[in-house]
């Protein structure tokens, strides 16, 4: 066995005066972090239809790994007594196709990652290992296990607490996996309480997963389009006549119809005989997107984070056979193995959770456009709130713009009024919550049989614990995240590494009594609706309550039914979701996020506050838009008011081609955490002084060190650099190349690379 480097980064192990290897031998990727391929001997009884793309089981060290195959050769340089050979060939032919292959090898190249590591993130988890799982484990609290048993564990064990309460909760089976990963916990308090006898481990046969998207839609294919919908479809179906690749924006206000462009341009593909791929933020938006899709098209296949690894193994497999032609998932799906790809649609381009935060740290807009260019199939990027990066492009004419700019039953958009919470506080003489215009909306609505939705993108009941006597706030004891209560259980909680702790009486600063709690979370929009709307029936979807798969279809059925009268949620109610009778949103505080320490953070401001505007007056029915704000004179909330995209985004732009800030410059971002401060910032200022030195130059800018907006996380100091790369600068790759021999320099200090961060958090 040897490793064959990446230029530049590693020494050729190669011995040259030693005689050269003869015979069939395969360049191996490893999920490993090490950027080389490894070459191993291939026995004479494997190497008959051993390809690209097919997974072996190899020795490496001391054990045996499963890698993929990226590379065959008729000998080798390297000599005999080095290598090592195939233990077993695991498939009968390729896993991945050669685009798939390239595709990973890009990924590796421009996300700083090994290709083994790139690969990773395209294989389900059950192909990453030999024989795979055909069971999975669930947990369920035992029968009688109630209450009584929560006492015992509360002070002594709070992780088992934190489990079995969130089991309690469930009142059925969910997957191990998923819930310890939700709740930040390892293994073992799953075992602890199992050994007590309180939670039983079931190893169970993954049915397909048919709740998410298993009913077809009743939405019916509109005999006419809009003129601007025309337009848009002749040319998607132009570009796949052509058979070549090329990537358009879709730009078009919400309830504009983009959806049935996206099937119409896929309808056409599947007719040529190629397949689809459709990408969407939020997991909550599968059911509904997957229903409109299986209306369509029938046999269309679901990926997404939720399924069991069984489930996604299954589907994977039959999206390979070429079974299902549509796939329709959240982020990952852009790996999905569809044969003859024809069209790949991001819709929601601008959402941040396509943007992968672990490696290989990804976006998946971005990489749906390079897919898309090596398979020669056509990418349509739908929002009514581009990227300013996606606008750029389409204004450059790297992209070709299409326009929607009116609502398919030719409605008006929803009326807005902005409501400066500070003269209404002042005028009430009160901290309020709602204010008068928004009871007065929801109110009218209700009386009408409408429906409404309140938005608050915070979870838990109130986000800060102020003491009124130093001006502190109380904050994890692992991380610089203040904690926050959860009424409903009575606890503290990070919403960082998931602590929690029982509400002080005295400031853990000073000792002074009398803290108080301010602000709002949903849990509290949602207690505060109950006691102002009694008559209204209630219901919260945030990430506290959507605790399984089945919670998310089971809310937004109940929705859509008009079962429940109000929804109160976080970001994934922002998005996509078209229910024709909600008439009122109330926007409950908008500028929460737009004082973060990001660049993006008016960007994300007025991307969010014009979704979650656009869930209102969908059909026939006016819509009413209500946006509580403290800063109703900033440019993101004015223009988010008006609907006036290209006036924030010429604004926008303004400030960011200034500060050669995206999409004018391109940035690199690696932070540094260590349970040793001092430890940590030694070495995130060696490497700064390293980049300094040998890549910092004209249109090459290294700032930094300094702490991170998150200073800590679980234990963990954490300190950022950031590499601000201009448009002229021509070296990046070389950038890239340094900042991998830094990161992997022996040392107890963590280190990530991130390449065009979302998040500078």
């Amino acid at each position: 066995m040897a490793g064959e480097s990446a230029p530049g980064l590693f020494p050729d192990l190669s011995l040259p005066d030693q005689s050269p290897s003869t015979g069939l031998f395969c360049q191996v990727a490893l999920n490993r972090p090490m950027r080389c391929q490894y070459t191993y001997a291939v026995p004479e009884h494997m190497a008959e239809g051993l390809a690209p793309g097919m997974r072996v089981a190899v020795p490496f060290a001391g054990r045996r790994s499963v890698g993929v195959v990226v590379g065959l050769t008729e000998g080798t340089d390297i000599p005999a007594k080095r290598i090592k050979s195939v233990s077993d060939v695991l498939d009968p032919g390729p896993l991945l196709a050669q685009e798939l292959l390239d595709l990973t090898e890009w990924m590796a190249a421009y996300y700083a990652c090994s290709w083994g590591e790139a690969l990773a993130a395209v294989l389900p988890a059950a192909l990453k290992r030999e024989g795979g799982r055909r069971t999975t484990a669930m947990l369920v609290a035992e029968d009688g296990v109630g209450p009584e048993q929560l006492v015992q564990l509360e002070e002594r064990h709070p992780k088992q607490y934190r489990l079995l309460r969130t089991l309690l909760e469930v009142d059925g089976m969910i997957e191990r996996k998923d819930i310890l990963r939700r709740l930040g916990l390892s293994d073992s308090p799953a075992k602890s309480l199992a050994k007590r006898g309180w939670v039983r481990v079931e190893n169970v046969e993954s049915a397909q997963d048919d709740l998410l998207g298993g009913d077809a839609s009743d939405r019916t294919r509109p005999d006419t389009l809009t003129p601007e919908q025309d337009a848009s479809v002749v040319a998607l179906e132009g570009q796949l006549d052509r058979g070549t690749y090329a990537t358009f924006l879709l730009k078009g206000v919400t309830g504009s119809g983009k959806t049935e462009v996206y099937l119409r341009a896929i309808e056409y593909a599947l007719a040529q005989g190629k397949g689809a791929i459709v990408l969407v933020p939020e997991i909550a938006l599968t059911p509904q997107t997957v229903g409109w899709f299986r209306a369509r098209f029938g046999n269309v296949a679901v990926l997404h984070s939720r399924m069991t690894d069984v489930q996604r193994l299954s589907m994977w497999r039959r999206v390979h056979a070429g079974e299902c032609r549509v796939v329709v998932g959240a982020r990952s799906a852009v790996f999905a193995p569809v044969p003859d790809l024809g069209v790949i649609v991001v819709d929601e381009e601008h959402e941040p959770s396509f943007k992968q935060g672990n490696v290989p740290r990804y976006h998946g807009r971005d990489v749906a456009v390079m897919r898309a260019r090596k398979a020669g199939a056509v990418c349509i990027l739908g929002s009514a709130t581009p990227s300013l990066e996606s606008w750029v492009n389409a204004e450059a004419g790297r992209y070709s713009l299409l326009e929607l700019s009116s609502r398919v039953h030719g409605g008006p958009m929803p009326k807005v009024q902005v409501v400066d919470m500070r003269a209404e506080i002042a005028e009430v003489k009160r901290s309020v919550i709602f204010s008068r215009a928004l009871i007065r909306r929801l109110k009218e609505a209700l009386a009408r049989g409408e429906q409404g939705i309140l938005f608050l993108n915070r979870r838990g009941y109130s986000p800060v614990l102020w003491c009124r006597a130093c001006g502190e706030t109380v904050t994890c004891n692992d991380c610089s995240s203040p904690m926050n209560l959860h009424k409903r259980h009575g606890r503290l909680v990070c919403h960082t590494c998931c602590g929690e702790s029982l509400p002080p009486t005295d400031c853990p600063s000073c000792t002074a009594p009398g803290l108080r709690f301010l602000g709002a979370g949903s849990e509290r929009v949602e207690a505060l609706l109950e006691e102002q709307l009694p008559e209204a029936r209630v219901r919260r979807m945030d990430s506290d309550t959507m605790l399984r798969r089945e919670d998310y279809e089971e809310t937004l059925a109940a929705f859509g039914q008009g079962e429940i009268d109000l929804l109160v949620g976080t970001q994934m109610i922002a998005k996509g979701l078209d229910f024709p009778r909600v008439t009122v949103v109330g926007i409950i505080s908008a500028d929460s996020a737009l004082h973060l320490p990001d660049f993006r953070a008016a960007e994300r401001t007025f991307q969010l506050v014009s979704q979650v505007a656009g869930r209102a007056g969908r059909a026939d029915l006016e819509g009413h838009i209500v946006i509580q704000t403290v800063a109703p004179e900033h440019h993101a909330i004015v223009q988010a008011s008006r609907h006036d995209f290209e006036t924030f985004a010429a604004l926008e732009m303004g400030h960011r081609k200034e500060l050669a800030y995206p999409p004018f410059g391109r940035l690199i971002r690696m932070v540094f955490e260590d349970e040793d401060e001092e430890r940590g910032k030694d070495r995130a200022q060696h490497c700064a002084e390293v980049l300094r030195a040998q890549v910092a130059g004209p249109g090459l800018q290294v700032l930094g060190p300094a702490p991170a907006p998150f200073s800590m996380v679980r234990g963990r100091h954490r300190v950022h650099l950031l590499m601000k790369v201009g448009e002229q600068f021509t070296g990046a790759d070389r950038v890239r190349s340094l900042m991998l021999e830094l990161a992997h320099e022996t040392g107890k200090t963590r280190v990530q690379i991130d390449v065009d961060p979302v998040g500078m958090l």
